[in-house]
């Protein structure tokens, strides 16, 4: 058989945990909070930043590289009947927002610059859906609210 030795704890006093805990609450009670009340105060993003996919259906020529492109098969290509010489085959990209990694993997490989991003971060909807139809990634957050 294995022994087994029993680890004594060291003995302390309970009362000294609640005051260290109540320390750390007064401590932290005087300084400036870290969160931002968010609708009210918005912080400044990046000059970077990029979130928003847009398309231009004058411009896309529908080669398919943005949906062969995506690592997530965010995007599909759907049938839009639209007027475009430039666009044989009349397939424009969907966007599914709700698995989108905003990698800009689509951005960067359009040939054309048919699809390119823009820092819009609320893109809140009352329609229960993240799917965007290119006529819906034509335009604004708040024309496709409507």
């Amino acid at each position: 058989m294995i022994d087994v030795k029993e680890v004594e704890e060291p003995k302390t006093i309970p009362i000294i945990g609640s005051i260290e805990g109540m320390y750390t609450v007064f401590k932290h009670l005087f300084q400036k909070p870290v969160t931002v009340q968010y609708p009210e105060h918005k912080e400044d993003q990046g000059d970077r930043f990029r979130f928003r996919i847009y398309l231009s259906t004058d411009d896309c020529v529908g080669c398919t590289l943005c949906e062969q492109v995506c690592p997530n098969l965010t995007i599909t290509m759907v049938n839009l009947d639209k007027e475009n010489p430039r666009n044989k085959r009349k397939i424009y990209p969907s966007v599914n927002f709700g698995t989108c990694t905003v990698c800009r993997n689509c951005e960067e490989i359009c040939p054309t610059d048919a699809i390119y991003l823009k820092d819009v971060f609320e893109t809140a909807r009352t329609k229960n859906s993240f799917f965007y139809s290119p006529t819906e990634l034509e335009k604004n957050e708040d024309e496709v609210r409507r």
